[in-house]
């Protein structure tokens, strides 16, 4: 007897014979893949990777952001607080030295929340230089006319300096209002972009 009919060898002779290739009984048919079920990878039969698979992208750098934002507001409202109204025209300094600083550069989410401040404390202090010179124009126009001669009217002449200090008040609160939602955008890694009443756009990030 041949080695090809001894026991375990090999099927019997006469046996039925498999076609080349076909799985053995009992035995699942496994595919390219690492014994995943079905066809190799890319073909019928292969489960799609699960959750999680893969890099995740980087989260956005929330603190920097975050402060060029509540940089301008400090700086606003603190410094016009403790040095006679000057922080109102100094609010665009911090944000604007955040963006040139060279490890936010080349970071466009920093950037874009960073110029958005700058934007913010140039309008400001525009707005607060305006403000300055509407108010004491209006202070000089209500003593010239506070005379002797017109000290019955001269309560009405109080109207246009109330005015001028009412829209700029109001103004001033909404940015304040503007500046807190930036922040709190910026924390939560989202995207802010200011009214265009409250911060021209004359700096492009």
């Amino acid at each position: 007897m041949s080695d090809y009919h001894q026991p375990g060898y090999g099927p019997p002779a006469g046996g039925p014979q498999q076609p080349y290739g076909a799985p053995q009984h009992g035995t699942p048919q496994q595919g390219w893949a690492g014994g995943t079920p079905g066809g190799g990878y890319g073909y019928p039969g292969v489960q799609p990777p699960g959750p999680g698979y893969g890099a995740q992208p980087p989260a956005p750098p929330t603190g920097p952001a975050m402060w060029a934002h509540l940089g301008a507001l400090l700086t606003m409202t603190a410094g016009t607080m403790m040095c006679c109204g000057l922080g109102a025209f100094l609010g665009w300094i911090f944000p604007l030295s955040l963006r040139g600083n060279d490890r936010h550069r080349h970071d466009p989410y920093i950037r874009h929340h960073a110029t958005q401040a700058v934007n913010f404390g140039i309008t400001q202090a525009i707005m607060a230089a305006l403000g300055v010179v509407l108010y004491v124009a209006s202070a000089f126009t209500f003593a010239a006319a506070a005379t002797t001669d017109a000290q019955r009217n001269s309560s009405g002449l109080a109207v246009p300096l109330l005015t001028v200090i009412g829209i700029f008040g109001s103004y001033a609160l909404s940015g304040v209002i503007c500046a807190v939602i930036g922040t709190v955008k910026a924390t939560r890694g989202e995207l802010w972009t200011y009214p265009r009443l409250i911060a021209w756009p004359l700096s492009k990030g």
